[in-house]
């Protein structure tokens, strides 16, 4: 091998080392998993209050707790001026003692208190409470934009059965789907929250919103399927899934079995909240 022939020669070599090197960092770019992370749902004996973290640094300035209280027992949860904690009570009964009113606490409910540095939730003797805190830090902007917001929607306890709050619709859902706003806009800045429920064979139509995270909460009874692009996974009951920003992504449920879940959207500007336009009120459907 003549000098000029060893040289192109080396020179392929690095070309061809350059575009494995390349290649190997396109297929990372890519969405390697859908992250979901099962609840525990036992409490040790004898224990009367347990507590775990939930998809850590998936959503940013946000938190998530899970805790179960065995009754009888009282706990107390001090709430900071610097976040907005949202109470989501998933299974058990309970009473929640905030801003000297009382509120029973039914499985599915939710809970804002803007108005109280501390909340009770007290749980009877053979009784089982689980609930979450979502626990969001407030930014400067936030701060601003809150008081724009309607002063009732902070100035007073906000407590709401699921099963109470104002039913929505969408094209990306079937007519059988009964979807619910459980946290409307302007409560919590850049947060909304809601429910969607159905019965197998059905689904919930490829979407993708590049505006916002997303997490899914199982709710009881919750045995669907979960797409992001060409991932899928298997989504039960009390567990909780983040949606990859960006992704397409849809649910899927079998004939005879239940879609039931509580779909959580963080809005990186006030602006993507135009998404929330796409939920038409059933009444407001039904008369187009």
């Amino acid at each position: 091998m003549n000098k000029r022939s060893g040289f192109y020669t080396i020179i392929i070599f690095l070309m061809l080392l350059n575009f494995i090197n390349h290649a190997s960092v396109l297929d990372t770019t890519g969405l390697d998993e859908i992250r979901v992370q099962k609840l525990n749902m036992k409490l040790e004996p004898g224990s009367k209050i347990y507590s775990e973290k939930l998809l850590q640094g998936e959503i940013a300035d946000t938190e998530i707790n899970h805790i179960i209280i065995a009754g009888p027992y009282t706990h107390s949860e001090s709430l900071s001026k610097e976040f907005d904690n949202i109470f989501i009570f998933i299974k058990g009964p309970g009473m929640l003692a905030a801003g000297g009113q009382k509120f029973k606490i039914e499985p599915e409910s939710i809970s804002l208190s803007c108005i109280t540095e501390n909340i009770k939730i007290q749980v009877s003797e053979n009784d089982t409470l689980h609930y979450l805190n979502i626990q969001k830090k407030l930014t400067v902007q936030d701060m601003e934009d809150i008081r724009d917001f309607p002063a009732t929607n902070r100035g007073e306890i906000y407590f709401m059965n699921f099963d109470s709050c104002i039913a929505y619709t969408e094209k990306i859902k079937s007519p059988n789907t009964i979807s619910r706003t459980v946290l409307p806009k302007n409560y919590v800045p850049r947060v909304a929250m809601g429910t969607v429920q159905t019965i197998g064979p059905d689904e919930v139509g490829a979407h993708e919103h590049p505006m916002l995270d997303q997490l899914f909460l199982g709710l009881a009874g919750n045995d669907v399927i979960v797409y992001a692009d060409d991932k899928s996974v298997h989504f039960p009951e009390f567990s909780i899934l983040h949606i990859p920003i960006g992704s397409s992504h849809w649910v899927t449920v079998d004939e005879g079995k239940s879609m039931y879940y509580q779909w959580m959207d963080f809005f990186i500007d006030k602006e993507g909240e135009e998404w929330l336009k796409t939920h038409k009120p059933v009444n407001e459907y039904n008369k187009k």
